[in-house]
């Protein structure tokens, strides 16, 4: 099966994505595994740089602490990986996913962060 894949293009997404400069790590709910790093966000998806594909077309739940003004919030969420691709040939990966599944709190602190 192939997983990796060409992102998807700005008129695919339903909002624009904001680089999250502190890039925190972003956890696997269930296994609590550190699984990469945030690189960016919108109310609609994010793309993490791991050392691994994210096989496509698979469903996560993650935890993510996020910083808002001084403080840091953690937010979970529900995504499907759209898309992987290898980061030139680095051993890092960047995988494309979509928010299939936030509560109302968190979804309003993604838009905080972002600006959405």
């Amino acid at each position: 099966m192939d997983t990796m894949r060409k992102p998807a293009t700005r008129e695919q997404r339903t909002a624009p994505r904001v680089t999250i400069p502190e890039h925190p790590e972003v956890f696997d709910v269930h296994s609590g595994t550190a699984i990469g790093q945030l690189v960016n966000l919108s109310s609609g998806g994010l793309m993490i740089a791991g050392p691994a594909c994210i096989e496509r077309g698979s469903v996560h739940q993650f935890r993510i602490p996020l910083r808002q003004g001084q403080e840091t919030v953690e937010i979970q969420l529900g995504a499907e990986a759209l898309w992987c691709e290898d980061a030139h040939g680095s051993g890092t990966f960047w995988t494309g996913l979509n928010i299939i599944d936030i509560s109302l709190e968190h979804l309003a602190i993604v838009r905080a962060v972002t600006g959405d």
